[in-house]
């Protein structure tokens, strides 16, 4: 099969693109900051933030970990909202990555992982 003069400009393009937007796309492993979620309005995406575990956990009625203070990479100081609640082994997690929006100054966590 013989290609075109067009078509073999065009594959090696669309390639390079396909390349450097998964690139793009790719998780990494650099703290976060609040200023970039919020500017995303209630949009949610991923972060990883600093656990500022030195200002405590809020419990449900069940004991259930509720609410956590967190840490951007300028060290500003952020509360997070979980809508599920958190596994005891968060009171020992230095770093997460959060899914979720920015409302006010508090981060709206959907989902949490911790990552250190």
């Amino acid at each position: 099969m013989k290609l075109s003069k067009k078509a073999k400009v065009l594959i090696p393009v669309f390639t390079v693109l396909v390349l450097f937007l998964a690139l793009l796309l790719m998780p990494s492993n650099k703290l976060g900051s609040f200023g970039t979620v919020r500017a995303s309005g209630e949009i949610n995406q991923s972060a990883i933030f600093l656990v500022a575990s030195e200002k405590g956990f809020a419990r449900n009625q069940q004991g259930q970990i509720i609410s956590f203070y967190i840490r951007d990479r300028s060290n500003a100081l952020a509360r997070v909202g979980l809508e599920i609640p958190a596994s005891e082994a968060l009171i020992n997690a230095k770093v997460v990555e959060l899914f979720g929006h920015m409302h006010g100054n508090e981060f709206i966590g959907k989902r949490m992982k911790i990552l250190q």
